[in-house]
């Protein structure tokens, strides 16, 4: 019988992931009800043992259990890829005995430093993290307190631990490649303005692809990022569908798009079809993670598929390799996403026989 995770849990009582970490452990912020409702339901499926102590006791889990225990630190809940690496994380850390304790830094580099504090703190095993990447490095110190640190998708610069992440490069030259074998000459991209390395390497993989065929044209439209401010949700199809609004007002002479998620791939879909703008006979488009839903857009979208599972398997591997005492040097694994091609991209272009 599959263990009961963290995720399932959060589904049963309609709540976010977030809520419930925080409520097991005892945190600030959830209401008595909702505490007791967690710990109920965490009793009736498994997740913890009958009788376990209240979170904010001396006995609760997260401080009788310190070194069994592995950190997780995200910059979102809510994002897709966050929901499907938290669950292949937790089912490996349960399966060799350990809890998971979830951490939301919202983008927020004081909130990292405090996360940090609270991991070293707490004594913890060991901590995946998905940096900020902020001027400031927390991690440094959780490591100098012996604690093994793993970074997932973002590495943290000029510090010497495991990384695991995907190809952003590799995935968006895939997505431009394709689009320029469809017969596009002029791509624009839409992308986050947000100073973190997997778009910095996305937009990389953008130039290379059409540095390599003569003739093409490209333009990136920043889209506002406003996580820093508000602590909303990422890669929201709002935002995307205004920018695209607004350089349209200025440019239409293009036939390609890519977009950095397939969130901004709504937005954008959006707002080319008011000006009647049609995909893919007038502009080919391919987003970026192929979520649940982007096969049933219409028309369906190409997308990047990310490996979210293998990834997360392979972060929690390290992370309890590390905890086990392992040595060898820090390793280094950039897996390389898939493209799913469907309708948006359009057919190959007819050649004369």
């Amino acid at each position: 019988m599959r263990r009961s995770t963290l995720s399932d849990l959060a589904e049963n009582l309609g709540l976010s992931v977030n809520t419930v970490s925080r409520a097991l452990r005892g945190k600030d912020g959830v209401g008595t009800r909702t505490r007791d409702l967690v710990l109920e339901e965490a009793v009736r499926i498994g997740y913890i043992t009958p009788g376990a102590s209240r979170p904010g006791t001396e006995d609760a889990p997260s401080a009788r259990s310190r070194s069994r225990t592995i950190g997780l630190t995200i910059p979102s809940s809510t994002h897709v890829f966050a929901s499907e690496l938290i669950g292949a994380i937790e089912a490996g850390a349960r399966a060799a005995g350990y809890s998971l304790d979830l951490f939301v830094t919202e983008e927020s580099a004081s909130q990292e430093t405090g996360i940090a504090t609270q991991i070293t703190d707490a004594g913890l095993a060991g901590a995946v993290v998905i940096p900020v990447q902020g001027e400031r490095d927390p991690w440094a110190r959780v490591r100098a307190e012996g604690i093994p640190v793993v970074a997932v998708s973002r590495e943290i610069d000029q510090l010497s631990c495991d990384f695991v992440g995907v190809d952003s490069e590799a995935g968006e030259y895939a997505a431009v490649r394709h689009l320029l074998s469809r017969g596009a000459r002029s791509i624009v991209s839409f992308e986050e303005d947000l100073a973190i390395s997997t778009i910095a390497n996305r937009q990389r993989g953008f130039a290379r692809a059409l540095a390599e065929v003569a003739g093409t044209t490209s333009r990136t439209v920043p889209v506002p990022s406003r996580r820093f401010e508000t602590g909303e949700s990422d890669w929201r199809p709002e935002e995307a569908y205004r920018a695209c609004r607004e350089f349209l007002d200025t440019d239409t002479a293009f036939d390609a798009v890519t977009v950095g998620d397939d969130y901004f791939a709504l937005g954008v879909a959006r707002a080319l079809a008011e000006r009647g703008i049609r995909v893919p006979d007038d502009v080919r488009m391919v987003g970026y993670g192929d979520h649940a839903y982007s096969a049933w857009m219409r028309p369906s979208l190409s997308s990047v598929r990310l490996p979210t599972r293998l990834i997360g398997e392979l972060a929690v591997s390290l992370v309890l390799q590390r905890v086990a005492g392992e040595t060898s040097p820090p390793v280094r694994r950039l897996i390389k996403p898939e493209l799913v091609v469907r309708e948006s991209s359009g057919p190959r272009p007819v050649t004369a026989a």
